[in-house]
């Protein structure tokens, strides 16, 4: 069998992510990972937009992924580019997901928050063993948290919910003082779904829970390998809340320089993570690195059901 090397870019709200494998053979084999933060949704909730750095960052991500999809046999039509909740947001998105298409020749999809849920849920599921039958999924971005309910052996989601709370939009509300009633203000909206997906055991994808994990390892740089399938007990993100909760960007940086950018954002990220946990009845939290990235390579396409506003 001849191999099938594909690439994803997963745009989100606060980070641009690239993933090149082969996945022939009913196996998927890394060739190259990337991961920029570039803040898509900074300033969204007020501007309604994307912001100008922003939008200069997520670009020049993009021309980079797309020139690294050049050298590994990748034709650049054949990226599966997709982007979230700050692209479902920002009137001016549009515009600039079309000059990246003229321009660069990367077709960007803009997808439902359901079709979030079935990639994020495709992906966790392609490498990792469940005990359960029933398990739940939480996916913080930077602009949205989305929670899945899934049964593992049928691969049937069985519900699933998307606020509009993410590590990006935490972080300005805690900037602005409003984090608590706009929280608070979510909760109730969503008080209902919400019971819904109480649980003892909580499995989490993208960069806010992975970069907890490997803080809560007391790591400088990011390991991949032992953050993937590390287990946190409530106990252990209540201890990450206690020690920094009202840290600084700068003292994220100086004491964990792998979250370059991100040190931005973590702040709200543990925030939330800290406040759903305890929300949710959490008891134990298992952190998968495989998320929508994994999910829309393993599909291999974008049903045009998946994209927002069709």
């Amino acid at each position: 069998m001849m191999s099938d090397v594909r690439a994803s870019i997963d745009i989100g709200s606060n980070s641009v992510l690239l993933l090149v494998a082969d996945v022939s053979h009913g196996k998927l084999k890394e060739i190259a990972k990337r991961s920029e933060i570039t803040q898509l949704g900074k300033d969204l909730d007020k501007n309604k937009a994307f912001h100008p750095d922003s939008m200069k960052a997520t670009y020049e991500a993009i021309k980079s992924y797309a020139e690294d999809c050049d050298k590994h046999g990748v034709p650049r039509e054949k990226i599966i580019a997709t982007a979230t909740e700050a692209a479902r947001v920002a009137a001016n998105a549009p515009e600039f997901f079309k000059k990246i298409e003229d321009e660069l020749k990367v077709h960007i999809n803009i997808i439902t928050s359901e079709a979030e849920a079935y990639f994020s849920t495709k992906g966790i599921l392609f490498d990792s063993k469940f005990e359960s039958e029933v398990i739940t999924i939480m996916d913080i971005g930077g602009a949205s948290t989305e929670l899945i309910k899934v049964n593992t052996k049928s691969f049937q989601i069985l519900e699933t919910i998307s606020m509009p709370i993410g590590a990006v939009r935490s972080s300005q509300w805690l900037h602005d003082d409003l984090f608590v009633q706009n929280l608070q203000k979510v909760f109730l909206d969503y008080r209902t779904s919400i019971d819904k997906f109480q649980t003892k055991e909580l499995f989490c994808v993208a960069g806010t829970v992975t970069s907890l994990g490997n803080m809560h390892l007391q790591r400088k740089e990011f390991e991949e390998d032992e953050v993937h399938g590390l287990k946190l007990k409530v106990e252990d993100i209540d201890n990450l809340f206690k020690k920094y909760s009202n840290s600084t960007p700068d003292q994220f940086l100086e004491l964990f320089p792998f979250l370059q950018k991100r040190s931005q954002s973590i702040r709200g990220g543990l925030h939330l993570v800290y406040h759903l946990a305890h929300r949710l009845l959490v008891k134990e939290i298992t952190i998968s690195t495989y998320g929508l990235r994994f999910g829309t390579l393993l599909e291999g396409k974008i049903k045009k059901e998946f994209l927002h506003g069709k």
